[in-house]
Protein backbone atom coordinates (compact mmCIF):
# COMPACT_ATOMS: atom_id res chain seq x y z
CA UNK A 1 0.00 0.00 0.00
CA UNK A 2 1.24 3.65 -1.38
CA UNK A 3 1.86 5.72 1.82
CA UNK A 4 -0.03 8.65 -0.45
CA UNK A 5 -3.08 5.83 -0.42
CA UNK A 6 -3.33 5.87 3.32
CA UNK A 7 -4.22 9.92 3.70
CA UNK A 8 -7.52 10.31 1.83
CA UNK A 9 -11.08 9.43 2.17
CA UNK A 10 -11.70 6.61 -0.23
CA UNK A 11 -15.06 5.08 -1.81
CA UNK A 12 -15.28 1.35 -2.06
CA UNK A 13 -16.30 -0.53 -5.19
CA UNK A 14 -20.12 0.09 -6.47
CA UNK A 15 -20.58 -3.15 -6.07
CA UNK A 16 -20.61 -2.89 -2.07
CA UNK A 17 -23.73 -2.13 -2.08
CA UNK A 18 -25.03 -5.81 -2.88
CA UNK A 19 -23.28 -5.76 0.61
CA UNK A 20 -25.78 -3.12 1.62
CA UNK A 21 -28.51 -4.88 0.35
CA UNK A 22 -27.88 -8.12 2.30
CA UNK A 23 -27.67 -6.05 5.65
CA UNK A 24 -31.55 -4.26 4.84
CA UNK A 25 -32.72 -8.05 3.75
CA UNK A 26 -30.94 -9.13 7.09
CA UNK A 27 -32.54 -6.36 9.21
CA UNK A 28 -36.00 -7.02 7.88
CA UNK A 29 -36.21 -10.78 8.51
CA UNK A 30 -35.25 -9.58 12.64
CA UNK A 31 -37.37 -7.08 12.97
CA UNK A 32 -40.16 -8.42 10.37
CA UNK A 33 -43.30 -6.96 11.90
CA UNK A 34 -41.99 -3.75 12.34
CA UNK A 35 -40.29 -3.74 9.31
CA UNK A 36 -43.34 -4.99 6.79
CA UNK A 37 -45.73 -3.08 8.76
CA UNK A 38 -46.19 -0.07 6.54
CA UNK A 39 -46.12 -2.31 2.97
CA UNK A 40 -48.72 -4.10 4.50
CA UNK A 41 -50.67 -1.21 5.02
CA UNK A 42 -50.49 -0.34 1.35
CA UNK A 43 -51.36 -3.26 0.23
CA UNK A 44 -54.79 -3.03 1.99
CA UNK A 45 -55.49 0.46 1.01
CA UNK A 46 -54.47 0.53 -1.95
CA UNK A 47 -57.18 0.42 -4.81
CA UNK A 48 -57.26 -2.84 -7.68
CA UNK A 49 -56.97 -6.20 -7.93
CA UNK A 50 -55.25 -8.33 -5.14
CA UNK A 51 -52.08 -9.00 -7.62
CA UNK A 52 -52.21 -5.83 -8.78
CA UNK A 53 -51.58 -4.62 -5.41
CA UNK A 54 -49.33 -7.37 -5.06
CA UNK A 55 -46.68 -6.58 -7.72
CA UNK A 56 -46.65 -3.06 -7.44
CA UNK A 57 -45.84 -3.18 -3.47
CA UNK A 58 -43.06 -6.25 -4.29
CA UNK A 59 -42.00 -3.38 -6.82
CA UNK A 60 -41.92 -0.85 -4.11
CA UNK A 61 -40.25 -2.85 -2.10
CA UNK A 62 -37.79 -3.56 -3.98
CA UNK A 63 -36.87 -0.02 -4.96
CA UNK A 64 -36.71 1.28 -2.15
CA UNK A 65 -34.27 -0.90 -0.74
CA UNK A 66 -32.08 -1.12 -3.28
CA UNK A 67 -32.09 2.91 -3.81
CA UNK A 68 -31.38 2.72 0.22
CA UNK A 69 -28.28 0.17 -0.45
CA UNK A 70 -27.22 2.81 -3.17
CA UNK A 71 -27.24 5.78 -0.86
CA UNK A 72 -25.37 3.75 2.17
CA UNK A 73 -22.62 2.87 -0.31
CA UNK A 74 -22.52 6.33 -1.50
CA UNK A 75 -21.63 8.05 1.48
CA UNK A 76 -19.38 5.39 3.49
CA UNK A 77 -16.06 6.63 3.60
CA UNK A 78 -12.83 4.68 4.97
CA UNK A 79 -8.84 5.86 5.60
CA UNK A 80 -6.23 3.95 6.83
CA UNK A 81 -3.71 6.11 8.75
CA UNK A 82 -0.27 5.04 10.20
CA UNK A 83 -1.94 3.50 13.34
CA UNK A 84 -5.79 3.52 12.20
CA UNK A 85 -8.61 2.81 10.55
CA UNK A 86 -11.29 5.47 10.13
CA UNK A 87 -14.44 4.73 8.93
CA UNK A 88 -17.81 7.06 7.90
CA UNK A 89 -21.13 6.25 7.39
CA UNK A 90 -24.82 7.30 7.50
CA UNK A 91 -26.95 9.49 6.03
CA UNK A 92 -28.75 11.05 8.28
CA UNK A 93 -27.11 9.73 11.39
CA UNK A 94 -23.42 10.19 10.40
CA UNK A 95 -21.07 8.09 12.04
CA UNK A 96 -17.17 7.98 12.15
CA UNK A 97 -15.41 4.95 13.47
CA UNK A 98 -11.51 5.69 14.65
CA UNK A 99 -10.36 1.96 15.02
CA UNK A 100 -7.25 1.53 16.39
CA UNK A 101 -4.78 -1.72 14.78
CA UNK A 102 -3.77 -2.70 18.28
CA UNK A 103 -7.62 -2.86 19.33
CA UNK A 104 -8.52 -5.08 16.57
CA UNK A 105 -8.25 -8.72 17.57
CA UNK A 106 -9.74 -10.50 13.91
CA UNK A 107 -9.94 -9.89 10.25
CA UNK A 108 -12.53 -11.99 8.96
CA UNK A 109 -13.84 -11.77 5.04
CA UNK A 110 -16.36 -12.84 2.86
CA UNK A 111 -16.39 -13.36 -0.53
CA UNK A 112 -19.42 -14.10 -2.73
CA UNK A 113 -20.09 -15.70 -6.13
CA UNK A 114 -20.47 -12.05 -7.34
CA UNK A 115 -17.15 -10.60 -5.82
CA UNK A 116 -15.07 -13.21 -6.14
CA UNK A 117 -15.59 -13.03 -10.55
CA UNK A 118 -14.48 -9.01 -9.61
CA UNK A 119 -11.87 -10.01 -6.98
CA UNK A 120 -13.35 -8.08 -3.98
CA UNK A 121 -13.65 -9.01 -0.20
CA UNK A 122 -16.06 -7.89 2.50
CA UNK A 123 -13.79 -7.06 5.08
CA UNK A 124 -14.97 -7.26 9.20
CA UNK A 125 -13.28 -6.28 11.98
CA UNK A 126 -13.69 -7.73 15.33
CA UNK A 127 -12.69 -5.52 18.23
CA UNK A 128 -11.62 -6.19 21.84
CA UNK A 129 -14.94 -5.11 24.07
CA UNK A 130 -17.53 -5.18 21.22
CA UNK A 131 -19.65 -8.97 21.51
CA UNK A 132 -20.18 -7.59 17.41
CA UNK A 133 -17.81 -6.66 14.38
CA UNK A 134 -17.67 -2.66 15.06
CA UNK A 135 -16.09 -2.02 11.76
CA UNK A 136 -16.58 -3.07 8.12
CA UNK A 137 -14.98 -2.46 4.75
CA UNK A 138 -17.76 -3.65 2.30
CA UNK A 139 -16.39 -4.76 -1.57
CA UNK A 140 -12.70 -4.24 -1.03
CA UNK A 141 -9.94 -5.45 -2.90
CA UNK A 142 -8.66 -8.52 -2.09
CA UNK A 143 -5.26 -6.88 -2.45
CA UNK A 144 -6.47 -4.45 -0.07
CA UNK A 145 -7.37 -7.01 2.12
CA UNK A 146 -4.51 -9.14 2.30
CA UNK A 147 -1.89 -5.86 2.97
CA UNK A 148 -4.01 -5.00 5.58
CA UNK A 149 -4.45 -8.29 8.01
CA UNK A 150 -0.30 -7.86 6.94
CA UNK A 151 -0.12 -4.46 8.23
CA UNK A 152 -2.33 -5.22 11.70
CA UNK A 153 -0.05 -8.75 12.17
CA UNK A 154 3.10 -6.34 11.80
CA UNK A 155 2.02 -3.20 13.89
CA UNK A 156 -0.16 -5.07 16.67
CA UNK A 157 1.56 -5.41 20.22
CA UNK A 158 4.20 -8.32 20.12
CA UNK A 159 3.50 -11.61 21.70
CA UNK A 160 3.23 -12.28 25.47
CA UNK A 161 6.33 -13.95 25.01
CA UNK A 162 8.09 -11.45 23.60
CA UNK A 163 7.30 -9.40 26.22
CA UNK A 164 9.26 -11.60 28.58
CA UNK A 165 12.04 -11.09 26.84
CA UNK A 166 11.79 -14.45 24.91
CA UNK A 167 14.90 -13.99 22.18
CA UNK A 168 12.46 -16.90 19.93
CA UNK A 169 11.05 -15.56 16.91
CA UNK A 170 7.52 -17.34 16.11
CA UNK A 171 7.18 -19.48 13.12
CA UNK A 172 7.19 -18.03 9.57
CA UNK A 173 5.74 -21.71 8.51
CA UNK A 174 2.01 -21.51 7.34
CA UNK A 175 0.76 -24.26 9.18
CA UNK A 176 -2.30 -26.64 7.91
CA UNK A 177 -3.76 -28.28 10.79
CA UNK A 178 -7.51 -29.26 9.43
CA UNK A 179 -8.94 -29.72 6.04
CA UNK A 180 -12.82 -30.87 5.96
CA UNK A 181 -13.70 -33.36 2.96
CA UNK A 182 -16.99 -34.55 1.98
CA UNK A 183 -17.41 -37.37 4.65
CA UNK A 184 -17.01 -34.89 7.49
CA UNK A 185 -18.89 -32.23 6.10
CA UNK A 186 -21.94 -34.38 5.82
CA UNK A 187 -21.04 -35.21 9.30
CA UNK A 188 -21.14 -31.45 10.66
CA UNK A 189 -24.85 -31.21 8.74
CA UNK A 190 -25.79 -34.72 11.00
CA UNK A 191 -24.63 -33.31 14.10
CA UNK A 192 -26.07 -30.07 13.42
CA UNK A 193 -29.55 -29.61 15.98
CA UNK A 194 -31.27 -27.22 13.89
CA UNK A 195 -32.54 -29.59 11.75
CA UNK A 196 -34.47 -30.78 15.38
CA UNK A 197 -35.53 -27.25 16.22
CA UNK A 198 -37.21 -26.49 13.12
CA UNK A 199 -39.10 -29.88 13.15
CA UNK A 200 -40.61 -29.29 16.79
CA UNK A 201 -41.95 -25.57 15.03
CA UNK A 202 -43.63 -28.04 12.46
CA UNK A 203 -46.64 -28.62 15.35
CA UNK A 204 -47.59 -25.08 15.71
CA UNK A 205 -47.61 -24.66 12.02
CA UNK A 206 -49.57 -27.69 11.58
CA UNK A 207 -51.78 -26.10 14.23
CA UNK A 208 -52.33 -22.55 12.18
CA UNK A 209 -52.90 -24.09 8.75
CA UNK A 210 -55.05 -27.39 10.37
CA UNK A 211 -58.50 -25.07 9.89
CA UNK A 212 -58.10 -24.93 5.79
CA UNK A 213 -56.71 -27.87 4.62
CA UNK A 214 -57.76 -30.35 7.64
CA UNK A 215 -61.07 -31.30 5.50
CA UNK A 216 -59.63 -31.68 2.62
CA UNK A 217 -56.33 -34.09 4.18
CA UNK A 218 -59.38 -36.38 5.94
CA UNK A 219 -62.00 -36.80 2.82
CA UNK A 220 -58.72 -38.05 0.68
CA UNK A 221 -57.10 -39.81 3.17
CA UNK A 222 -60.16 -41.40 3.94
CA UNK A 223 -60.84 -42.15 0.46
CA UNK A 224 -56.98 -43.20 0.22
CA UNK A 225 -57.83 -46.25 3.00
CA UNK A 226 -60.84 -47.22 1.66
CA UNK A 227 -59.28 -48.03 -2.05
CA UNK A 228 -56.55 -49.85 -0.59
CA UNK A 229 -58.23 -51.15 2.15
CA UNK A 230 -56.31 -50.30 4.63
CA UNK A 231 -55.88 -51.35 8.37
CA UNK A 232 -55.08 -49.47 11.54
CA UNK A 233 -51.76 -50.71 10.91
CA UNK A 234 -51.59 -49.69 7.28
CA UNK A 235 -52.06 -46.08 8.69
CA UNK A 236 -49.56 -46.15 11.18
CA UNK A 237 -46.81 -47.18 8.43
CA UNK A 238 -48.20 -44.17 6.85
CA UNK A 239 -47.78 -41.92 9.40
CA UNK A 240 -44.29 -43.13 10.37
CA UNK A 241 -43.22 -43.08 6.37
CA UNK A 242 -44.72 -39.14 6.54
CA UNK A 243 -42.48 -38.58 9.97
CA UNK A 244 -39.70 -40.48 8.01
CA UNK A 245 -39.84 -38.51 4.79
CA UNK A 246 -40.53 -35.09 7.02
CA UNK A 247 -37.10 -35.42 8.98
CA UNK A 248 -34.99 -36.76 6.08
CA UNK A 249 -35.62 -33.92 4.17
CA UNK A 250 -34.77 -31.35 7.72
CA UNK A 251 -31.64 -33.30 7.63
CA UNK A 252 -30.86 -33.12 4.37
CA UNK A 253 -31.88 -29.59 4.17
CA UNK A 254 -28.84 -29.32 7.22
CA UNK A 255 -26.25 -31.06 5.24
CA UNK A 256 -26.85 -28.63 2.06
CA UNK A 257 -26.18 -25.86 4.50
CA UNK A 258 -23.14 -27.64 5.88
CA UNK A 259 -21.70 -27.26 2.99
CA UNK A 260 -22.76 -24.09 2.01
CA UNK A 261 -20.52 -22.83 4.83
CA UNK A 262 -17.83 -25.43 5.21
CA UNK A 263 -17.27 -26.53 1.45
CA UNK A 264 -13.63 -26.86 1.40
CA UNK A 265 -12.72 -25.84 4.69
CA UNK A 266 -9.21 -25.53 5.93
CA UNK A 267 -7.64 -24.32 9.22
CA UNK A 268 -3.98 -22.99 9.32
CA UNK A 269 -1.75 -21.67 11.70
CA UNK A 270 -0.45 -18.32 10.47
CA UNK A 271 2.46 -17.43 12.67
CA UNK A 272 0.30 -15.94 15.69
CA UNK A 273 -2.73 -16.34 13.79
CA UNK A 274 -5.38 -19.19 13.64
CA UNK A 275 -7.25 -18.57 10.17
CA UNK A 276 -9.95 -20.63 8.67
CA UNK A 277 -11.18 -20.32 5.06
CA UNK A 278 -14.33 -22.16 3.68
CA UNK A 279 -17.76 -21.81 2.15
CA UNK A 280 -19.79 -22.85 -1.75
CA UNK A 281 -21.16 -19.83 -2.84
CA UNK A 282 -19.55 -17.47 -0.29
CA UNK A 283 -16.25 -18.31 1.18
CA UNK A 284 -15.86 -16.95 3.82
CA UNK A 285 -12.43 -16.24 5.77
CA UNK A 286 -12.19 -16.43 9.70
CA UNK A 287 -9.15 -15.42 11.56
CA UNK A 288 -8.09 -14.53 15.11
CA UNK A 289 -4.76 -14.12 17.29
CA UNK A 290 -3.72 -16.19 19.88
CA UNK A 291 -3.12 -14.11 22.63
CA UNK A 292 -6.37 -13.00 22.14
CA UNK A 293 -8.31 -16.17 22.96
CA UNK A 294 -9.77 -16.01 25.95
CA UNK A 295 -10.96 -19.69 26.63
CA UNK A 296 -11.25 -22.57 24.89
CA UNK A 297 -14.76 -24.45 24.45
CA UNK A 298 -14.79 -28.08 23.53
CA UNK A 299 -18.42 -29.78 22.95
CA UNK A 300 -19.07 -33.45 22.16
CA UNK A 301 -23.12 -33.61 21.46
CA UNK A 302 -24.64 -37.17 20.93
CA UNK A 303 -23.68 -37.33 17.13
CA UNK A 304 -20.49 -36.18 17.62
CA UNK A 305 -19.73 -38.45 19.90
CA UNK A 306 -21.13 -41.19 18.40
CA UNK A 307 -18.75 -40.03 15.69
CA UNK A 308 -15.37 -39.83 17.41
CA UNK A 309 -15.52 -36.16 16.71
CA UNK A 310 -15.87 -32.57 18.81
CA UNK A 311 -16.37 -29.36 17.90
CA UNK A 312 -14.36 -26.54 19.79
CA UNK A 313 -14.99 -22.51 19.55
CA UNK A 314 -12.11 -20.34 20.80
CA UNK A 315 -13.86 -16.96 22.24
CA UNK A 316 -13.00 -13.84 22.57
CA UNK A 317 -13.07 -10.88 24.47
CA UNK A 318 -16.74 -9.02 24.56
CA UNK A 319 -18.63 -6.39 25.86
CA UNK A 320 -21.09 -9.02 27.22
CA UNK A 321 -23.87 -7.53 25.10
CA UNK A 322 -25.59 -8.69 22.22
CA UNK A 323 -24.02 -12.17 21.01
CA UNK A 324 -20.82 -13.64 21.42
CA UNK A 325 -18.63 -13.92 18.45
CA UNK A 326 -16.96 -17.29 18.53
CA UNK A 327 -13.64 -18.62 16.22
CA UNK A 328 -16.02 -22.25 15.53
CA UNK A 329 -13.81 -25.21 14.23
CA UNK A 330 -17.05 -27.53 13.68
CA UNK A 331 -15.70 -31.01 13.20
CA UNK A 332 -12.10 -32.05 14.74
CA UNK A 333 -10.64 -35.69 16.08
CA UNK A 334 -9.44 -36.07 19.70
CA UNK A 335 -5.93 -35.91 18.30
CA UNK A 336 -6.81 -32.21 16.84
CA UNK A 337 -8.17 -30.75 19.92
CA UNK A 338 -5.07 -31.70 21.80
CA UNK A 339 -2.88 -30.06 19.10
CA UNK A 340 -5.00 -26.91 19.04
CA UNK A 341 -5.03 -26.71 23.23
CA UNK A 342 -1.04 -26.41 22.45
CA UNK A 343 -0.91 -24.24 19.38
CA UNK A 344 -3.61 -21.62 21.60
CA UNK A 345 -1.85 -22.00 25.09
CA UNK A 346 1.94 -22.86 24.33
CA UNK A 347 3.92 -24.19 27.05
CA UNK A 348 1.65 -23.31 30.23
CA UNK A 349 -1.19 -25.86 30.19
CA UNK A 350 0.64 -28.78 28.91
CA UNK A 351 -0.83 -30.86 31.45
CA UNK A 352 -4.60 -30.61 31.04
CA UNK A 353 -6.30 -32.95 29.61
CA UNK A 354 -9.50 -32.30 27.41
CA UNK A 355 -10.34 -36.18 26.88
CA UNK A 356 -14.07 -35.77 28.66
CA UNK A 357 -13.53 -39.54 30.16
CA UNK A 358 -9.86 -38.49 31.34
CA UNK A 359 -9.69 -39.81 35.31
CA UNK A 360 -7.80 -36.38 35.60
CA UNK A 361 -11.51 -34.82 36.71
CA UNK A 362 -11.81 -34.21 39.87
CA UNK A 363 -15.74 -34.85 41.09
CA UNK A 364 -17.81 -31.98 42.55
CA UNK A 365 -18.71 -32.14 46.36
CA UNK A 366 -21.58 -35.26 47.29
CA UNK A 367 -23.25 -32.64 48.53
CA UNK A 368 -24.34 -31.05 44.81
CA UNK A 369 -26.13 -34.44 44.25
CA UNK A 370 -27.89 -34.35 47.54
CA UNK A 371 -29.07 -30.97 47.19
CA UNK A 372 -29.96 -31.16 43.09
CA UNK A 373 -32.27 -33.89 44.09
CA UNK A 374 -33.96 -32.39 46.96
CA UNK A 375 -34.45 -29.28 45.32
CA UNK A 376 -35.50 -30.38 41.76
CA UNK A 377 -37.03 -33.79 42.57
CA UNK A 378 -38.05 -34.27 46.49
CA UNK A 379 -39.74 -30.57 47.03
CA UNK A 380 -41.63 -29.92 43.82
CA UNK A 381 -42.90 -33.93 43.94
CA UNK A 382 -44.42 -33.56 47.49
CA UNK A 383 -45.59 -30.00 46.67
CA UNK A 384 -47.72 -31.42 43.81
CA UNK A 385 -48.96 -34.59 45.30
CA UNK A 386 -50.02 -32.56 48.45
CA UNK A 387 -51.55 -29.78 45.52
CA UNK A 388 -53.40 -32.47 44.03
CA UNK A 389 -54.01 -35.10 46.92
CA UNK A 390 -57.96 -33.74 47.28
CA UNK A 391 -58.87 -33.91 43.90
CA UNK A 392 -57.39 -36.84 42.82
CA UNK A 393 -57.37 -38.65 46.16
CA UNK A 394 -54.65 -41.77 46.51
CA UNK A 395 -53.24 -41.31 42.82
CA UNK A 396 -51.67 -38.34 43.66
CA UNK A 397 -49.31 -40.53 45.37
CA UNK A 398 -48.00 -41.10 41.43
CA UNK A 399 -46.38 -37.81 41.16
CA UNK A 400 -43.81 -38.95 43.76
CA UNK A 401 -42.46 -40.96 40.83
CA UNK A 402 -40.77 -38.20 39.86
CA UNK A 403 -38.37 -38.47 42.64
CA UNK A 404 -36.25 -41.25 41.54
CA UNK A 405 -36.54 -39.48 37.39
CA UNK A 406 -34.73 -36.81 38.92
CA UNK A 407 -32.32 -38.42 41.26
CA UNK A 408 -31.63 -40.44 37.93
CA UNK A 409 -31.25 -36.85 35.81
CA UNK A 410 -29.12 -35.44 39.04
CA UNK A 411 -27.13 -38.29 39.17
CA UNK A 412 -25.98 -38.20 35.09
CA UNK A 413 -25.26 -34.53 35.73
CA UNK A 414 -23.43 -35.24 39.00
CA UNK A 415 -21.01 -37.63 37.27
CA UNK A 416 -20.45 -35.31 33.98
CA UNK A 417 -19.45 -32.54 36.12
CA UNK A 418 -15.52 -32.04 36.91
CA UNK A 419 -12.86 -29.99 36.73
CA UNK A 420 -9.05 -29.71 36.87
CA UNK A 421 -6.64 -27.79 38.38
CA UNK A 422 -3.40 -27.26 36.85
CA UNK A 423 -0.79 -24.51 37.66
CA UNK A 424 -1.22 -22.12 35.11
CA UNK A 425 -5.11 -22.55 34.45
CA UNK A 426 -8.31 -24.62 34.53
CA UNK A 427 -10.63 -27.01 32.50
CA UNK A 428 -14.07 -27.14 33.48
CA UNK A 429 -16.78 -30.21 32.41
CA UNK A 430 -20.23 -30.41 32.10
CA UNK A 431 -22.87 -32.14 30.60
CA UNK A 432 -25.88 -34.55 30.20
CA UNK A 433 -26.07 -36.22 26.50
CA UNK A 434 -22.65 -34.88 25.60
CA UNK A 435 -19.80 -33.15 27.54
CA UNK A 436 -18.92 -29.34 27.08
CA UNK A 437 -15.42 -28.51 28.64
CA UNK A 438 -14.12 -25.00 29.56
CA UNK A 439 -10.35 -24.42 29.53
CA UNK A 440 -8.59 -21.13 30.40
CA UNK A 441 -5.75 -19.59 31.91
CA UNK A 442 -4.95 -17.97 34.83
CA UNK A 443 -3.79 -14.91 33.78
CA UNK A 444 -6.72 -14.10 31.98
CA UNK A 445 -8.89 -14.20 34.96
CA UNK A 446 -10.44 -10.42 35.63
CA UNK A 447 -12.55 -11.24 38.91
CA UNK A 448 -13.67 -13.99 41.13
CA UNK A 449 -16.56 -14.47 43.13
CA UNK A 450 -17.16 -17.22 45.94
CA UNK A 451 -20.82 -17.51 47.22
CA UNK A 452 -22.06 -19.59 49.65
CA UNK A 453 -26.19 -20.25 50.06
CA UNK A 454 -27.09 -21.32 53.69
CA UNK A 455 -27.19 -25.09 53.04
CA UNK A 456 -23.61 -24.58 51.47
CA UNK A 457 -22.46 -23.06 54.86
CA UNK A 458 -23.45 -25.86 56.40
CA UNK A 459 -21.90 -28.31 54.65
CA UNK A 460 -18.79 -26.44 54.30
CA UNK A 461 -19.29 -26.01 50.80
CA UNK A 462 -18.95 -22.82 48.72
CA UNK A 463 -19.39 -22.19 44.30
CA UNK A 464 -16.47 -20.03 42.34
CA UNK A 465 -16.86 -18.10 39.46
CA UNK A 466 -14.51 -16.88 37.36
CA UNK A 467 -15.09 -13.96 35.34
CA UNK A 468 -12.92 -13.75 31.72
CA UNK A 469 -13.12 -11.18 29.25
CA UNK A 470 -15.31 -13.51 27.17
CA UNK A 471 -18.04 -13.91 29.92
CA UNK A 472 -18.09 -15.88 33.46
CA UNK A 473 -17.84 -19.74 34.31
CA UNK A 474 -19.02 -21.32 37.32
CA UNK A 475 -17.70 -23.88 39.32
CA UNK A 476 -20.01 -25.03 41.63
CA UNK A 477 -20.05 -27.35 45.29
CA UNK A 478 -15.87 -27.85 46.27
CA UNK A 479 -14.87 -27.48 49.54
CA UNK A 480 -15.13 -24.19 50.95
CA UNK A 481 -11.47 -24.62 52.05
CA UNK A 482 -10.25 -25.53 48.89
CA UNK A 483 -12.40 -22.67 47.21
CA UNK A 484 -10.49 -19.90 49.03
CA UNK A 485 -7.05 -21.52 48.10
CA UNK A 486 -8.01 -21.73 44.37
CA UNK A 487 -9.26 -18.62 44.73
CA UNK A 488 -6.35 -16.22 46.52
CA UNK A 489 -3.90 -18.46 44.03
CA UNK A 490 -5.76 -17.61 40.99
CA UNK A 491 -5.47 -14.12 42.00
CA UNK A 492 -1.71 -14.03 42.89
CA UNK A 493 -1.09 -15.81 39.28
CA UNK A 494 -2.98 -12.66 38.11
CA UNK A 495 -1.22 -10.52 39.97
CA UNK A 496 2.07 -11.93 39.19
CA UNK A 497 1.85 -12.38 35.73
CA UNK A 498 4.18 -10.22 33.02
CA UNK A 499 1.49 -11.43 30.24
CA UNK A 500 -1.17 -9.41 29.03
CA UNK A 501 -4.85 -10.59 29.62
CA UNK A 502 -5.60 -9.58 25.91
Amino acid sequence: MKKTETKRWRHTSPLAAIFYLGRIFKGITQNAVQSLAPLAAFLYAAEGSLMTRIVVGISLFLAVTIIASVVRYWFFRFRIGDDRIRIREGVFNKKQLDIKFDRIQAINTEQNFIYRRFGLVNVTFDTAGSAKEEGHLPAVPNELAESLQARIRREAPLRADTAEGADAEPPSSRRRLLTLGSSDIVRVGIADNRALVFLLLLGPLSEQIDERIGDVVNDRAEAYFESLQLGLLGGIALLAAIVFAVVAILVLASIVGAFLRYHRFVLVADEDVLRSTGGLLTRHEHSIRFNKIQSLLVRQDVMRRFMGRFEMRARQASSGSGGRRDFKIPLLAADLVATLKSEVFGDELPDADLDPRSAEFRALHPQYRRSRILLAGVLPALLAAATLAMPLGWFSLLLLLWIPIAALFVTVLYRKSGYQVRPDGIVLRRGFFGYRMTAFLHRKVQRISLTQTVAQARRGVATLRFYLASGSVKLPYIDHALATRLRDYVLFRVESSRKAWH
